[in-house]
């Protein structure tokens, strides 16, 4: 007999409550990094840090809703594959702002390697299109549980590498800015 899609549903609990939970918090040292180095964002350098921020949030946010989703009470096959696809759709929506983005970066700046295509765009893409197909497959009363759970985890790692180089850049940023402070001293001392 195969267990009911409640009875595995259940058996994922904890996995979806530990997830969510650590996205939600750092989605929260999300803000107070922000908080720390918005001196250090200007109108110049506005679109790298966005090209950075949007995806970090964005998918962390993504981590909070699969997992609120994995975690109503009272859950059907068809909903949780209703739902899923539709999280998967929307993020596939705003990706395409994420491309724009990253391109505007790229335009101005010229400094995004393949690292920062690949965690802000490559790695979304399939994890979205991912989250798509395992919806439409909870939709059709599949239940490729260990499916979600791999791309679940695969965007929350990116996510925390995401934000690891955008605490990075920060301190990039303020090193350059501390040391032309120190530049303009010495030659107003001179």
């Amino acid at each position: 007999m195969t267990p009911s899609f409640e009875t595995i549903l259940t058996s994922w609990h904890d996995f979806y409550l530990l997830v969510g939970t650590g996205a939600f918090t750092l989605i929260g040292l999300m803000f107070v990094a922000v908080t720390f180095g918005a001196h250090l964002i200007d109108e110049k350098n506005m679109p790298i840090a966005r090209a950075f921020l949007d995806p970090t949030i964005i998918h962390f946010v993504q981590v909070v809703v699969i997992a609120g989703i994995a975690l109503m009470p009272g859950m059907e096959t068809s909903l949780f594959g209703g739902l899923l696809t539709g999280v998967g759709l929307l993020s596939l929506i705003v990706l395409v702002g994420v491309h724009r983005g990253l391109s505007t970066a790229q335009r101005q700046f010229n400094d995004l390697g393949m690292a920062d295509w690949l965690s802000g765009f490559i790695v979304p893409l399939t994890v979205y299109l991912g989250f798509t197909g395992c919806g439409a497959a909870f939709w059709m009363g599949h239940m490729p549980f260990g499916v979600l759970a791999v791309l679940t985890l695969i965007i929350l790692l990116n996510s925390i590498y995401c934000a690891w180089e955008l605490i990075l850049w920060f301190a990039i940023v303020r090193t350059r800015q501390d040391l032309r402070k120190r530049q303009a001293k010495k030659r107003g001392r001179t």
